[in-house]
């Protein structure tokens, strides 16, 4: 299972179910014309490590499960936003009927199962200890209550996957930190061991690179108006018509559930990065390109994104293409514009460095010769 995608979808489905947003959606019986250029490709939507969503089929179940009650889900459609992230609106489980809930045991007592088969196979690993005490952290559910799922249930189930998300995107950001820092680390590494004509040389090769990564057409603001405008004519192929944000949130709401997620949002940017970021040209880092769309995609929720759902709906699309600022495009600054990391960060992630290749030497790993120009990618 990708790790991202799977929280992302998983979360989408069950705040459709809580946040239930006004919009304007028509029935979509197939994949919309267009779908395949609007996708994110592989690239583009690889995960970022270090997040592992093993309830993910538990959250789906129950999703489908509060799904089948139509009048459970008319009541949530007043809710407040401070009752969703606290999880308060659980208490509403109350309203759902007598099927929905029974059912909801079922979901529960089989994922008490497979925590519980879990627990088993730690204990053979770990052979030795007591299954009695064993324990596995029930954070997505109420471990006290095995028998009934309660709002409580609910509750932990909101609070656990929303926290999971902005866990996905604080590792990413601290991920791609250490990344650029030992890109940094390789080059002055590998400084050290040159005469200065060399030297020189090296750093007149970066520079050049360098700069011939900046010589690329002017970014558009993400979200502006101009930005749409060129997804319009250029990715949707309706140049010879007026841009219109109506039929433009249809068009990019490829699963027709009347939001758009990080994905289909993501999806409105690869054309723009296409100017910055092109496959095997030595100048451009592909995992840079990665980051600036994550950035893209965090910089337009914070703009639109105005409940904090981590989906922006068809109302708050069209309120922000009513702002102001909607039409201006102040351009937009590229990581190699931006400080990923401070001078002090560095030198701390330096001398981890260091610290880790001298142990290596010392274990035999690798030779002092080696010393400048070991590359660590595997740590």
């Amino acid at each position: 299972m990708k790790m991202f995608t799977g929280i992302r979808q998983t979360l989408s489905l069950l705040l459709l179910i809580v946040i239930v947003q006004e919009s304007v959606s028509p029935p979509v019986t197939q994949k919309k014309k267009g779908y395949e250029d609007n996708k994110i490709d592989e690239e583009a939507g690889e995960d970022p490590p270090g997040l592992m969503v093993e309830y993910d089929r538990y959250l789906k179940e129950v999703v489908t499960a509060l799904e089948s009650d139509p009048e459970f889900k008319t009541k949530l459609e007043k809710a407040e936003e401070g009752d969703i992230r606290s999880g308060k609106i659980a208490m509403e489980l109350e309203y759902v009927n007598h099927h929905v809930r029974t059912k909801l045991d079922e979901i529960k007592r089989s994922e008490l199962e497979r925590l519980r088969h879990l627990a088993i196979k730690e204990y053979e690993l770990r052979n030795g200890m007591d299954t009695d005490h064993m324990k596995v952290p029930p954070e997505h559910l109420d471990y006290a209550n095995p028998h009934t799922f309660e709002a409580e249930d609910l509750r932990k189930l909101i609070l656990k996957t929303t926290a999971d998300l902005e866990e996905a995107d604080r590792k990413r950001r601290q991920e791609f930190k250490e990344y650029e820092m030992q890109k940094e680390f390789e080059k002055q590494e590998k400084l050290k061991d040159l005469d200065e004509e060399h030297k020189k040389q090296m750093l007149q090769e970066i520079e050049e690179r360098e700069k011939k990564h900046k010589q690329h057409e002017p970014l558009h603001h993400p979200g502006s108006k101009q930005q749409l405008e060129e997804v319009w004519e250029k990715q949707d192929h309706m140049e010879n018509q007026e841009f219109n944000p109506k039929t433009f949130f249809h068009l990019h709401d490829l699963d027709g559930n009347g939001v758009w997620d990080a994905n289909e949002v993501k999806a409105l940017f690869l054309k723009e990065l296409d100017k910055m970021y092109t496959p095997g040209a030595t100048e451009d880092d592909m995992r840079e390109r990665v980051e600036e769309l994550e950035r893209m995609r965090e910089h337009v929720f914070k703009e639109a994104d105005v409940n904090n759902d981590s989906l922006i709906s068809y109302q708050e699309f069209l309120t922000q293409t009513q702002k102001a600022e909607f039409e201006k495009d102040p351009g937009w600054e590229g990581l190699d514009e931006q400080q990923i990391y401070t001078q002090d960060e560095y030198k701390e992630f330096e001398k981890r460095r260091q610290e880790e290749i001298q142990r290596l030497i010392a274990q035999g790993v690798v030779s002092n010769a080696l010393l400048h120009t070991y590359s660590t990618s595997m740590l």
